[in-house]
């Protein structure tokens, strides 16, 4: 027997959460940093590590280095907000029954959601 995602009924004004709900969730900001922080460090050592070593690093370099971690920062910021609005998302009954593995053709009406089907 197929199982149905569950798709809680909300009201209209409540279904998309705001863009900043997303991005100061715990989770995702200790991911995008630690992302940050490892993707960044490798960029890093790859466009400074030989003016590091050799002592040649002037102050003028680093804003250039510290922008060097913002693009990983927002890069996995940006990619875990759009896969979570899109679970988020509310889904019709045909995505349901698609995901069940059932043919679309047999879910009633295509454009209503699984919410609706279940009142």
């Amino acid at each position: 027997m197929p199982t149905l995602l569950r798709v809680n009924v909300v009201r209209k004004r409540d279904r998309q959460r705001t863009l900043i709900a997303y991005c100061l969730e715990r989770a995702t900001l200790r991911f995008s940093v630690k992302m940050a922080l490892v993707v960044g460090t490798l960029l890093a050592l790859i466009n400074y590590g030989q003016a590091i070593i050799t002592g040649h690093f002037t102050p003028d370099r680093l804003l250039p280095l510290l922008l060097t971690y913002c693009v990983p920062f927002t890069v996995a910021m940006y990619s875990q907000i759009q896969a979570k609005r899109q679970r988020d998302r509310p889904r019709t009954v045909a995505e349901c029954a698609t995901i069940d593995g059932r043919d679309s053709n047999s879910a009633s009406v295509a454009g209503e959601t699984h919410a609706q089907k279940a009142e």
